[in-house]
């Protein structure tokens, strides 16, 4: 009888493919995008080992070639350097026995129909299916097995002599080995099982090192992180002085105005010295004014090293978490690379500007007293991303710290700000109508019109609920959604006769949420050219707190164009190397939902903009743990 040679078997191979396919569905549903190629994937699996094998005809061979061979082109691609543009599959990730299994297979199935198709049908005798069967059933059901329990490896623990001891990972599905921050107000994914931990620990080296007892970290993780600590204190004070870093090789990337500021020696990413405080890739200074204090080396791991990589994962398990910068744009300046701006939310560098250096995994050891634990990362934009979720990450604080509902975390970081108070308590439910009485020096005429500004936004707002509608009125945004959250502005509206006012807001703050998702957060409501920060108008007293921002740079004037964008920060009143500087018009938030810091509250690092001179702020969720 005329058959095609193993088409039983690529059939049965494919099959088995589209069932460990499906099992994963579940587990990625954090990426809806992910999830949804699993689901077209399983079912075409699926249905061409099913159809080969009850109905085998040529016309389906090319098509087994071609589902398979994509399924297992897919797999090799995420494990060589990831897929940018489909979310969860951005980072390169480790084989994984259920994953390797299942691309196996693929294979088995892909090879053989491609040789059918070459071959074509044979006098073949009767084919028994018993034992292939058996034989794919055994290596699809542990696969089935491993794949529910851990969805990415994001790292091991290893003894002394480099072998496997056990699985102690950020995103272990299993019961055991999970240590992980407590989450924050960002939601964790579906798939991960959060486990509170007393870890990360303030961190002050006056007082010792602190990191033993952690869940899942082996003790040659922690006495090789205590190493790095202690040699890290012994060694980086050598580049107190900026100048001794220049001279060796270092030059900041031009962040001051974040508060840190990074000396970059390039030379040093592409060595073989790894987490070597000799030779740190970077140097973090604190910024004050023109003083800068060295706080932490920033060790920067090589191109082409991912994020997941085991020799970065196994250095210190759970205490340590590494990070990438993938929404930077670089440009010379004297020869030297420098931050330019950030992406806009399509991943577009402003002009002048290209996105480089996206890849490379990188960690902080801090040599000062920390809140966040000796491997914390910096603020807002400068926490960079993880390869897992930051409700996850061991490098923030476990303390919730979202003020816009978004996902974006900063951690308690010491701010280059005006001190802080201790933060009030605010009995907001989240009506149009609530008190804000019992605060001191607030007479009851700032409390009524404090009171009021708030219902009245409240209540009017929503009517810009979309960014689509906000358009309609003239609003366009300036491109921050990478912060976050994402201003609209409508320019026209800053010095017209309104002010305070919800149906002429001169700006509407969208929260940016999974998926390019906006929602409505909060009014912004900025004043006109003729005032500062010393002739605001008295809303509330001591409940408002008005804010400018003197550091950014825009990519055109709006009062020509209609619109602009933010493509660069300088520091505080300083000059735009590109682009161009605007009124520094004072603003003032008011929050549709509660906020730790209350319905006036200011954003978080350089969404906090600059303060009247000499005044503290009213409260600063970060760092008053309020």
């Amino acid at each position: 009888m005329k058959r095609f040679p193993g088409i039983a078997i690529a059939g049965l191979a494919s099959i088995a493919a589209g069932a460990i396919h499906g099992g994963a569905i579940g587990l990625h549903a954090e990426h809806p995008q992910l999830a949804r190629i699993f689901i077209v994937m399983t079912l075409l699996q699926l249905a061409w080992g099913l159809t080969i094998l009850l109905r085998p005809q040529h016309w389906l061979l090319p098509l087994g070639v071609l589902i398979n061979g994509a399924a297992v082109f897919g797999w090799a691609l995420t494990r060589i350097a990831g897929i940018s543009w489909i979310d969860g599959l951005e980072i390169r990730e480790s084989p994984q026995i259920a994953d390797s299994l299942c691309a196996g297979l693929g294979i088995v199935a892909a090879t053989i129909a491609l040789a059918a198709l070459l071959i074509g049908e044979r006098e073949l005798p009767h084919v028994r299916l018993a034992f292939p069967s058996f034989a794919v059933l055994l290596l699809t059901l542990p696969a089935m097995w491993n794949g529910a329990t851990h969805v990415h490896n994001h790292g091991v623990t290893v003894d002394a002599s480099g072998n496997v001891i056990n699985e102690a990972l950020p995103h272990d599905h299993s019961a055991t080995g999970a240590s992980v921050a407590q989450a924050s107000t960002a939601t964790p994914s579906t798939d991960a099982i959060v486990i509170t931990t007393d870890w990360p620990r303030p961190y002050d080296p006056a007082a010792g090192i602190d990191i033993s007892g952690v869940p899942g970290v082996s003790i040659d993780q922690e006495l090789r992180a205590r190493d790095l600590i202690e040699a890290s204190q012994k060694l980086l004070p050598q580049w107190a002085d900026t100048k001794t870093a220049i001279a060796g090789g270092w030059n900041s990337i031009g962040d001051a105005s974040t508060g840190f500021e990074h000396y970059i020696n390039r030379a040093l990413i592409e060595d073989d010295k790894f987490l070597d405080p000799s030779a740190p890739e970077s140097l973090v200074y604190q910024v004050d004014g023109d003083k800068r204090t060295l706080v932490s080396a920033m060790f920067i791991a090589k191109t082409g090293v991912a994020i997941d990589d085991p020799t970065l994962i196994d250095f210190a398990g759970n205490l340590m978490q590494w990070h990438i910068h993938d929404n930077l744009c670089w440009k010379l300046k004297n020869g030297i690379a420098v931050i330019g701006g950030i992406t806009d939310a399509a991943g577009n560098c402003p002009t002048g500007t290209v996105r480089a250096g996206a890849g490379n995994a990188m960690v902080h050891v801090w040599i000062a007293p920390h809140p966040c634990g000796p491997f914390a990362a910096l603020e807002g934009t400068g926490a960079g991303r993880a390869d897992v979720t930051d409700a996850e990450r061991v490098d923030l604080c476990n303390v919730p710290h979202d003020h816009s509902g978004s996902t974006t975390s900063t951690n308690t970081t010491a701010s280059t700000s005006a001190p802080t108070t201790a933060a009030p308590t605010y009995n907001d439910t989240g009506a149009a109508r609530i008190t804000l009485a019992g605060f001191d020096g607030v007479t009851a005429e700032q409390q009524a019109r404090a009171e009021e500004l708030l219902y009245q936004t409240r209540t009017i707002l929503p009517k810009f609920s979309t960014p689509e509608i906000a358009m309609t009125y003239g609003f366009t945004s300036i491109g921050d959604a990478s912060t976050g959250v994402e201003h609209y502005i409508n320019w026209s509206w800053i010095n017209d006769e309104h002010e305070l006012d919800p149906n002429y807001p001169e700006s509407l703050v969208f929260a940016v949420g999974p998926g390019g998702t906006r929602t409505l957060a909060s009014a912004m409501y900025m004043v006109g050219d003729d005032y500062t920060l010393e002739t605001v108008p008295d809303v509330g007293g001591s409940l408002t707190q008005w804010h400018v921002h003197n550091n950014l740079c825009f990519s055109q004037d709006p009062t020509v164009s209609g619109s602009t964008r933010v493509v660069g920060v300088t520091s505080e009143d300083g000059p735009c190397s590109f682009g161009v500087k605007l009124k520094a018009n004072p603003m003032l938030h008011v929050w549709l939902t509660p906020q730790a810091c209350g319905p006036f509250a200011a954003l978080e690092g350089i969404g906090a903009g600059q303060i009247k001179t000499g005044e503290e702020r009213l409260c600063d969720h970060v760092h008053s743990h309020g």
